[in-house]
C-alpha cells in the first residue's frame, strides 16, 4: 500500500497543514506534469502520467478529513472496507437518523431552524473530527477506528446538508 504521506514529505497524522499541502502539490505538479513530457519518448510519458496520477489520488486522500483518516488506518494494518460494516452504536444512529429526517424537510425550514440544523451538523462533525484526532494520535487503534466509522456516517450526512442547502438555495 501507498503512504500518500511519504508522497508529500508529511509525518503520517490527522493534523496536518493544508495550506502546505496545497504548495506541495503545486510544487510536485510543476515537477511532473504530463504536459511538461509532451516532447520526451513514450517511457517518460507513461512514468510522468502515471506520477503525476498518484500526487492526485494522494492529494484527494489527505486533503479530505475522513479520507485522510481512513488512510492512516490503513496504514495501521485496519481493514476499512471490514470496519466500514460494523455497526455504530444505537445512540449515535439515532441521531443520524434525526439529523436526516431534518434534511428532508431542510426547504421548509425556517431560517432560525436551518441554521441551527446546521450548526448541529457541523459541530457533531468537528467533535467526531477531533476524537478520532486525540484517538490516533493516543494510538489508541481500536478506538480511533470505531471513531472513524462516525466520522464516515458524519461525512456522508455533512455531504446531504451541502445538497439540501444547494437545493433550498441557500
Amino acid at each position: 500500500m501507498a503512504n500518500y504521506f511519504q508522497s508529500f514529505d508529511l509525518h503520517p497524522q490527522f493534523d496536518i497543514e493544508l495550506g502546505a499541502l496545497e504548495q506541495r502539490y503545486e510544487q510536485l505538479m510543476r515537477l511532473c506534469h504530463p504536459d511538461r513530457f509532451a516532447g520526451a519518448p513514450a517511457f517518460e510519458q507513461q512514468v510522468a502520467a502515471k506520477r503525476s496520477a498518484d500526487i492526485n489520488e494522494a492529494f484527494d486522500v489527505l486533503k479530505h478529513g475522513v479520507k485522510r483518516a481512513g488512510h492512516l488506518l490503513e496504514l495501521k494494518g485496519v481493514d476499512l472496507d471490514k470496519l466500514e460494516r460494523q455497526p455504530a452504536s444505537p445512540d449515535f444512529l439515532f441521531d443520524q437518523m434525526m439529523f436526516r429526517e431534518q434534511l428532508q424537510a431542510f426547504d421548509s425550514l425556517s431560517e432560525a431552524h436551518a441554521d441551527a440544523l446546521v450548526e448541529q451538523v457541523c459541530s457533531a462533525y468537528a467533535c467526531t473530527e477531533a476524537k478520532f484526532a486525540e484517538l490516533f494520535e493516543s494510538g489508541d487503534i481500536t478506538a480511533a477506528s470505531a471513531s472513524w466509522v462516525e466520522f464516515h456516517f458524519q461525512q456522508k450526512l455533512k455531504d446531504e446538508l451541502v445538497r439540501a442547502q444547494s437545493q433550498a438555495g441557500r
